[in-house]
């Protein structure tokens, strides 16, 4: 009995509670590349450290999308993040023209 129980959980479909990169993003439904800009922008959580390997948290992503859509239904923070986002561009324009 013990046996058909592993082999069963080894068959079930479930994303893992800690994610690499590009799990992280794929996730969420972005590409590395997006998923890190909106890192940066404190939009989805940085990594967790584990032993010097970056691990994102299921249930931290799983919260920040639902932040995500209620800064949407919010139109005072829908606008200030479009504020936000846009001095953040111009804030990178810049440090692009000073390299």
């Amino acid at each position: 009995m013990r046996e058909r129980i592993a082999k069963l959980q080894d068959m079930l479909a479930y994303p893992p509670r800690l994610m690499s990169l590009d799990r992280a993003a794929a996730y969420v439904g972005f590409g590395a590349t997006k998923f890190l800009e909106l890192i940066d922008d404190r939009k989805m959580p940085p990594p967790i450290d584990v032993d010097g390997s970056p691990r994102w948290d299921r249930l931290d992503l799983d919260a920040a999308v639902e932040d995500l859509k209620d800064r949407r239904n919010d139109p005072v923070t829908r606008d200030r993040d479009r504020l936000h986002d846009r001095l953040r561009e111009r804030q990178r324009e810049r440090d692009d023209d000073e390299d």
